[in-house]
């Protein structure tokens, strides 16, 4: 797999040259800038590097990539509205029907599977206890004193 440098838009290019996987298969691992995966259009933010872990295979002609990618996810929580990091890993299978002369990009398939591996409802951790419906205090922080009246 190539990593190429980013293209004039800065978006890198993730390839996958056909001809140089060997039929008993092929590992790569490289890891890339999140600024380099467009992914702020989408309101997603990684704050550390995307790794990438891939096995490789190929088959008449489809090429099969078995995928692994793990980054730290910057997230806004549902419930009490405080930034967050979280981990991810995400795994994924990608089939290409290809010629022996191929070149696969799967830049735009890996910047999916980052887009779909970001939570509908993100809470920062399970004991979250929300913002105060009255005043909007952060009860994570403390009481409100909605609380002590009630």
């Amino acid at each position: 797999m190539t990593v190429s440098a980013p293209t004039g838009e800065g978006v890198l290019m993730m390839n996958i040259h056909v001809n140089r996987v060997p039929f008993e298969g092929l590992r790569e691992e490289t890891s890339c800038d999140p600024s380099e995966m467009d992914l702020g259009r989408f309101d997603v933010h990684p704050t550390s590097p995307i790794a990438l872990s891939c096995f490789i295979t190929k088959a008449d002609r489809e090429l099969v990539v078995q995928a692994t990618l793990r980054y730290q996810l910057q997230m806004c929580c549902s419930k009490c509205l405080e930034t967050f990091a979280s981990p991810v890993v995400t795994q994924a299978t990608f089939s290409y029907q290809v010629a022996p002369t191929d070149v696969v990009d799967m830049t735009d398939d890996l910047r999916q599977e980052i887009i779909l591996s970001y939570p509908m409802i993100p809470i920062c951790q399970s004991s979250c206890l929300g913002l105060c419906p009255r005043c909007g205090q952060n009860r994570n922080r403390g009481a409100c004193r909605c609380e002590q009246g009630a």
